[in-house]
């Protein structure tokens, strides 16, 4: 949209916002648009009228783009002035439910906001959650800089976020193709989005499905293409609650049990979750271990390769035995060619987004003078274009009845930047659907990092958030992360305690990988998770160096004699996956279905194939874990090279398969 079509914009928000009585429409296309029907061009009647429509029109639409944004744009009819004699209709912004009420927040509520504001990660999410933050630290919260020993990440770069989040919002029902993994088949789905929750680590949408007449779940990873949403109001909103009893859904199975038989001293990890029940033949161990979904224990227990061999249920056996052979299956194997490089697309921003920005401007520079660079760096811009920004609004502001502007003042002095004369622009506006959901959001998958008692204070926050939303009849969509039982979830805020003070910590970690138990002593640096995985980032004094250390695999943790960290220790940037010289650079292909894989599992230089598969990079820092993770995604993921670890690979995934073809188990 051209800078002109945002200035009518911006000086429209102003006039509807400056006005008491309310405007005449006559007086707004005077004043915005220029065109006076006293003095309008043409010889008559007819003509006036055909040179006022298509003003109209933009009108029309410059209307529906500022609702859009969360302006209240009411109407009446009403005298212009008090001397009028004839009504006209008038115009203007309801500021209540346009302005963000003043803000109050605690010390520790800020902190928490701030931190909340971190957590979703994405370029979109990220964004909206940083834009959220800054207009409630207009209002008046207290910016806080939040803790750098805590640093949770939520991702939400599930392309179909957005625009399942604005229908369940708006009321829309969707349509998209979805492949069900349970019947290998891709199916038109029709929807009524009540909102999206996360569960297992994997995003979710339910709502009502209008071809079944019922309610269901669907994976957002198992949507293909795009999401299609039609008109607002379709449907009405849902119970408070409903998304989080429909997603109760993939919990509330049943529990079943299966009869296992783990190899002595092996499946270390496995074994604190079964319950043994005598020596099974020679060389291994019996047991039992509970479960509800066959997938999701299916996906678990391959991942132990030859050191668990599942005896029954027979269901949960084939699904087992299904996960190897699609590994194995697509083992080595090519895929399709690259698909054509798309043309870069130049992002242009709306008008809509530029006036957004503008907004947020104003009150951020009312509470300067700042320094430019500031400035840009807080709202992610150049100095260039904020000076840009700063022109368009030096052309704006309030117009009087006789037709003068008083215009927005814009003073730098070597650098410091000062706004004056912008009292209409000064109180932020409210937060958009997505902003106040995102900043929910951060703060839901902060639970795990607070005690139990102290959770109500997120719940106190995610309610403020959701008052300084735009007022609307349906409310915020919902949206569910659950902090699903972790174990250790109470050495969460422990050690995020520990790396605070700087206190050291004595472990004893259990490495699936390498299937050993280990004594370490840590001090730990910071706390980080990556959806519903928790981590504890330290210098860890018997490796000699910085390791990170999952919360879940730790058997026990207690407080240990202080040992410093060594002189010029760095801790880099903190990164989850850790790289050596010596790792190994193997290729997979993605799926569409595991694509998700790509940014969990630290992947580089991703390609897209012609059938929708991805092919990317990994480094891998030790062969067993490879076929492990291949296995638990059962031919989603393909291992294309090199040789060497193909072939370590199929040598794994044949063991591991061997008891099955064999048909050496019992029953």
């Amino acid at each position: 949209m051209s800078e002109a079509n945002t200035s009518r914009l911006l000086n429209l928000l102003i006039a509807l916002l400056h006005t008491e009585r309310g405007l005449s429409r006559e007086r707004i296309l005077r004043d915005i648009y220029g065109f006076d029907t006293e003095h309008a061009a043409g010889p008559g009647t007819a003509q006036k009228d055909a040179d006022r429509e298509p003003v109209l029109r933009m009108f029309e639409r410059d209307k529906a783009s500022l609702r859009g944004m969360g302006a209240d744009i009411r109407e009446r009819v009403g005298y212009a002035r008090a001397s009028d004699d004839d009504t006209t209709s008038l115009y203007w912004i309801d500021e209540k439910g346009f302005r963000l009420p003043p803000q109050t927040f605690t010390a520790e509520e800020s902190a928490w906001l701030a931190l909340a504001a971190l957590v979703c990660d994405g370029a979109v999410a990220g964004s909206e959650a940083q834009r959220a933050l800054r207009r409630l630290e207009a209002a008046g919260a207290l910016p806080e800089t939040p803790p750098s020993q805590v640093q949770p990440r939520l991702s939400l770069d599930e392309p179909h976020w957005d625009v399942l989040t604005e229908a369940a919002h708006r009321g829309s029902a969707v349509e998209f193709d979805y492949f069900a993994a349970s019947t290998g088949e891709q199916r038109r789905r029709r929807l009524e989005p009540w909102g999206l929750g996360q569960r297992y680590g994997q995003w979710y949408v339910a709502g009502h499905d209008l071809d079944r007449d019922a309610v269901r779940v669907f994976r957002l990873s198992r949507i293909r293409g795009a999401v299609t949403a039609g008109g607002p109001d379709a449907f009405p909103a849902p119970e408070p609650g409903a998304l989080r009893k429909a997603l109760s859904g993939l919990e509330d199975l049943p529990t079943r049990s299966a009869r296992l038989r783990v190899a002595e001293d092996r499946a270390l990890d496995l074994r604190r979750e079964w319950t043994p029940v005598g020596p099974g033949p020679q060389g291994w161990d019996l047991g039992t271990f509970p479960f509800r979904d066959v997938s999701v224990a299916a996906e678990r227990i391959v991942g132990f390769g030859d050191a668990v061999v599942v005896e029954e249920p027979e269901d949960l056996v084939t699904a087992v035995v299904s996960r190897f052979e699609g590994a194995l299956r697509v083992l080595g194997t090519e895929g399709a060619s690259e698909a054509p490089a798309a043309k870069p697309r130049r992002r242009i921003t709306t008008g809509e987004e530029r006036l957004g920005r503008l907004m947020d401007l104003v009150p951020y520079l009312l509470a300067g003078p700042l320094p430019i660079e500031e400035v840009a760096d807080r709202f992610g811009l150049t100095v260039r274009q904020v000076r840009s920004e700063l022109d368009l609004l030096q052309e704006s502001g309030p117009i009087d009845a006789g037709g003068f502007q008083s215009y927005i003042e814009i003073i730098e002095d070597r650098g410091i930047v000062s706004i004056a004369n912008a009292d209409e622009l000064s109180r932020p506006r409210r937060l958009s659907p997505a902003e106040a959901v995102t900043l929910q959001l951060g703060l839901q998958a902060l639970g795990p990092l607070m005690p139990e008692p102290q959770r109500p204070v997120l719940d106190r926050l995610s309610d403020k958030v959701a008052a300084a939303a735009i007022e609307g009849l349906r409310g915020l969509p919902e949206i569910d992360v659950l902090n699903e039982p972790l174990r250790n979830a109470a050495l969460i805020p422990a050690l995020a305690d520990a790396a605070r003070e700087g206190r050291t910590v004595r472990l004893t970690y259990l490495n699936a990988t390498k299937d050993e138990r280990t004594e370490r002593l840590i001090n730990p640096i910071s706390i980080a998770a990556d959806g519903n995985r928790w981590y504890v980032n330290s210098y860890c004094h018997r490796a000699g160096g910085r390791r990170v250390f999952r919360i879940d695999r730790i058997v026990s943790a207690e407080p240990a004699e202080p040992h410093p960290l060594p002189d010029g220790f760095d801790a880099g940037d903190d990164a989850l996956f850790m790289h050596a010289a010596g790792d190994l650079e193997v290729t997979v292909r993605l799926a569409p279905e595991a694509l998700w894989a790509e940014a969990s599992f630290d992947a580089h230089d991703g390609r897209d194939l012609a059938d929708g598969s991805r092919r990317v990079g990994l480094r891998v820092s030790d062969l067993t874990w490879l076929p492990s993770f291949l296995a638990q995604f059962g031919g989603a993921i393909a291992l294309e090279g090199p040789a060497e670890a193909v072939e370590a690979s199929r040598a794994w995934i044949e063991r591991a398969l061997t008891p099955y073809v064999a048909g050496l188990k019992t029953r």
